[in-house]
């Protein structure tokens, strides 16, 4: 997560991983607005093969790694003060994601942000408002590789998003396989598609809207295939016509000539998908919008709405949907982050996130108070959380969970983390937090860490030394972090190591 906002006469660059094509856009920073100084896309189909599982094919992880040392090439040439990559469908799905990541992180020399389906729906929406003014009710429609997203918005403003597993990639391999095509393959594929929006009409249909976008590879070529420019508007008797001739003739004739042999290959699913959601949505006309994901990415890094300002907002709006008591959070909040300063592997972004957490530790109340701690850890992990990326989600719902009591669980899912030893040091730091404010404390002093590999040690004042059950709790704290194969030193301020008091 980049926290810093670009400044004005930066040079910024955004990368989208996307399931079908990577896209790289770079811009400059001017006064009141991003100017796009280049874009270029690659069809790299990283979705294409992937297994039951969900696991990449190595050939596509491939062939995505070469792209990207493509990219860093660009990189490097044009002084780019700020990059940001962000990967959706097949990243987030595949299981053996972070084998693909590890490598494209090397080559880039920066992280790779995975983002929600939900988070990329408003991403791409922001990218729209980004080339023309939205002063009205906006129906935005983007097909990838591996998902597609709906998003109705007022002016520059989504109210509702919503990220469907159906894509042009996916569902070619699925319905179209081997270019197999057919009127029978086309029923499949469409009443497949339009399963997947049946839950979200009535919610889209009574909002309503007056303009419908498309915003993708396939949209564009669909018009293309239609109108023969981008400027015309797609109505459904345009595609139920463009299916007709395509069951008729296939994939020749006038228009698909001058398409690669990859857009051709992945178009009628693509096609199936657009068909499902005019018949679903009821659209009339649909009009073509080259920006999408790469440049809400930009805007975002201009400064306009930096990304930790999205999460400030969505904390803000999750306590007041919850109920949280936020004075006591702010002061939960205020001692982990004290606690993990001092930590040799602290950084801006996990210091902000275990904020986060600290302030939301409490969302599970507004359940039942048994159970407190697992309630958090299933909000968090499963609420829409516009700004923060599938890890940052994660983890936030990772310190929920285990903000409290035993920690036999814990251990396989820290493995699963990036950074295991160093999130570790954040639960701990909200452990101790919590148990510091039990009861809504607040005037306790907070002793200074020593950190140490694996371990921690704390000198406590008189007054915390002789609090019988504050000890109790910090011995018994004690006793969990062994589990994981931490330590937890206490002392009083002669350096006397802490014991049970005698009863």
């Amino acid at each position: 997560m980049s926290i810093e906002k670009a400044r004005i006469g930066d040079t910024i660059a955004a990368i989208d991983l996307g399931s079908n094509s990577f896209h790289l856009a770079i811009a400059r920073v001017l006064e009141n607005r991003v100017q796009i100084l280049h874009r270029i896309k690659q069809r790299v189909q990283l979705a294409e093969g992937m297994d039951r599982a969900g696991n990449l094919a190595e050939s596509a992880m491939e062939r995505g790694l070469d792209c990207l040392a493509q990219f860093a090439q660009h990189l490097q040439s044009s002084q780019i003060n700020q990059v940001r990559v962000v990967a959706t469908y097949a990243l987030r799905r595949a299981p053996n994601r972070h084998k693909f990541v590890k490598r494209a992180n090397k080559i880039l020399g920066t992280q790779i942000d995975v983002i929600p389906g939900r988070e990329e729906a408003r991403l791409i929406y922001r990218g729209v408002a980004l080339s023309r003014e939205l002063d009205q009710g906006n129906l935005v429609i983007d097909i990838g590789g591996g998902s597609t997203e709906l998003i109705i918005g007022q002016g520059t403003d989504p109210v509702l998003l919503e990220s469907l597993d159906m894509g042009c990639v996916s569902y070619q391999d699925r319905f179209f396989d081997e270019g197999k095509l057919s009127a029978k393959r086309f029923q499949r594929a469409i009443l497949a598609a339009q399963q997947q929006l049946e839950p979200l009409l009535e919610r889209y249909r009574n909002q309503g809207w007056q303009h419908a976008i498309g915003c993708s590879g396939t949209i564009k070529a669909l018009t293309l295939l239609c109108h023969g420019d981008t400027e015309a508007s797609l109505s459904r008797d345009d595609l139920e016509q463009l299916r007709e001739r395509i069951i008729d003739q296939g994939l020749s004739g006038k228009g698909f000539e001058t398409m690669s042999e990859a857009r051709l290959r992945v178009l009628p699913a693509g096609l199936s998908v657009l068909l499902a959601c005019f018949r679903s949505l009821k659209i009339d006309q649909l009009q073509f919008c080259d920006s999408a994901l790469r440049e809400g990415v930009i805007l975002e890094m201009s400064g306009e709405q930096a990304q930790s300002s999205v999460c400030a907002e969505t904390v803000a709006a999750m306590e007041r949907l919850h109920h949280v008591d936020t004075h006591h959070g702010q002061q939960v909040a205020a001692t982990a982050r004290g606690l993990f300063s001092q930590h040799p592997e602290q950084s801006p972004e996990c210091l902000a996130l275990l904020g986060w957490a600290a302030r939301l530790h409490e969302v599970g109340l507004s359940l039942n108070f048994k159970g407190m701690h697992r309630h958090t850890g299933y909000i968090l992990g499963n609420s829409n959380l516009p700004g923060f990326t599938v890890e940052q989600q994660q983890l936030l719902a990772f310190l929920g969970r285990y903000q409290r009591k035993r920690l036999d669980e814990c251990q396989p899912l820290v493995l699963q983390l990036a950074s295991g030893q160093v999130q570790l040091a954040m639960l701990l730091c909200l452990r101790l937090s919590v148990l510091w404010h039990l009861g809504r404390r607040h005037d306790i002093p907070v002793p200074l860490p020593t950190w140490a590999t694996h371990s921690l040690t704390l000198a406590l004042p008189e007054s915390l030394v002789s609090d019988p059950l504050l000890r109790a709790d910090l011995l018994q704290e004690q006793q969990y972090l062994e589990g994981l194969g931490w330590q937890l030193e206490l002392q009083d301020e002669q350096g006397q190591v802490l014991t049970p008091l005698e009863p």
